[in-house]
Parts: structure tokens; C-alpha cells; sequence
């Protein structure tokens, strides 16, 4: 008898009741809804993906292509061939900001003019370069070429000021050189107990370079 029954139908009232039924609807509903803001989106995520892929690419570029304008002055320079340098070192400035080879690129430029007694351009060239710090191997030469340039226009305390905020840019050995080159400055200003202070630093390092150690021989016997 009850194969026979007929079976009761669901009505769609009763579906809507079904709390499983009820959350797919309502997650059908939402998606329907923002459908045109998660497509927005995601494209919008593709868009940054693309323009980040992009200025990748474009920068590792522009880092070969200026590494190799930077050889060619690289070469110029060694060969003493300064105007050419220059201008490539110029060059390289102008089309290539960003990259490592233009603070190189200023290093250098403030090194030829430095060496032509140009000292007001090599001096903002040299300043530049300290800003950014980059690389540390030319660090102490910029240091030492601005010093002078400062002892040279007998600024004194901007050379010790150049002195004391380099130490901080260069390795440990180089910072030793620095002070050494302090003292040096002060002996002539005759402040020898500043000078003594320096020393007894010295003397407390261990290991100092051999020509590190006779320069401070050498500033001892002069106190």
C-alpha cells in the first residue's frame, strides 16, 4: 500500500525554507551583486602585476646598459684619456639615474676635476657621491679629496667635521687612516692634547696595519 501512495511534492515554499538551499541562494545573490567589483579587481591586480613585471624588466636594462657605458669610461679614464671620461661619465648622469654606475659616475667626476684644481665642481660632485655612499671602496678617496679641498681654502673645522662623519661610511682601517689624518690637521693647529687623545685610541687597537702603525710612529715623534 504505501508503493501505491503518492509521493508528496516539495513546493518551492519549502526549498526556500531548507537553511543549506537558503545560504547558496544568498551566495549566489552576492556574487551576482559583486560580480563587477571582484572582475574589477582582479584585473586591476593583473594591471599592477604587469606594470610591476615591466619596470622590472625595464630597470635590470637600464642596469646592463649603464654598467657598460660605465666600462667604456672606465677605460677612457685608465687610459688617461680625461675628456673623453668625462663625457661618458657626464653621459652616464644624465641617461641613467638610479643605477650604481651614476654615483661611480660622480666619484670619478669630482676625482677629474679634482685633479684639474677645478675644486668648486669637484667638490659638489664628491659631495653627492658621499650622500648616497655607494660603494664603499671609493669612499675614503671622496673623504680625503674633500678634505683637502677644505684644508686648501683653510677651512680647518670642515675638515675635521669631514674627518669625524666619514669615519662612519668606511671600513675599520680606513677609519684608522682618518684619524690619522686628524691629527695630523690638529698637530698643525697645535692642539696637541686632542692629538694625544687620538693616539691613546690608536695604541688600543690591536693588529694595526704596518703602515698604519708607522704613521702613527711618525705623529708621535712630531707632538
Amino acid at each position: 500500500l504505501n508503493m501505491l501512495k503518492p509521493k508528496r511534492k516539495i513546493i518551492r515554499e519549502e526549498i526556500k525554507r531548507d537553511p543549506f538551499l537558503e545560504t547558496i541562494d544568498k551566495l549566489e545573490n552576492s556574487f551576482e551583486k559583486n560580480k563587477k567589483t571582484a572582475i574589477n579587481i582582479a584585473l586591476g591586480l593583473l594591471v599592477v602585476i604587469f606594470v610591476v613585471n615591466f619596470l622590472f624588466k625595464k630597470q635590470t636594462q637600464k642596469n646592463i646598459d649603464s654598467n657598460s657605458s660605465l666600462g667604456v669610461a672606465m677605460v677612457a679614464f685608465e687610459n688617461g684619456d680625461y675628456e673623453n671620461a668625462k663625457f661618458q661619465f657626464e653621459t652616464i648622469i644624465a641617461d641613467f639615474s638610479g643605477t650604481s654606475a651614476l654615483n661611480i659616475s660622480r666619484f670619478y667626476l669630482g676625482k677629474i676635476h679634482f685633479e684639474n684644481n677645478e675644486f668648486g665642481k669637484s667638490e659638489k660632485f664628491l659631495d653627492l657621491f658621499l650622500k648616497a655612499g655607494d660603494p664603499q671602496i671609493l669612499c675614503l678617496g671622496a673623504i680625503k679629496m674633500l678634505v683637502d679641498i677644505a684644508l686648501n681654502n683653510n677651512e680647518y673645522d670642515k675638515a675635521i667635521k669631514l674627518l669625524d662623519d666619514g669615519s662612519k661610511k668606511v671600513s675599520k682601517n680606513d677609519s684608522i687612516e682618518l684619524k690619522l689624518i686628524k691629527a695630523n690637521i690638529l698637530i698643525k693647529q697645535g692642539k696637541t692634547d686632542l692629538v694625544k687623545v687620538l693616539i691613546d685610541e690608536l695604541e688600543a687597537v690591536e693588529k694595526l696595519p704596518q703602515h698604519l702603525n708607522q704613521e702613527k710612529e711618525v705623529i708621535i715623534g712630531m707632538m
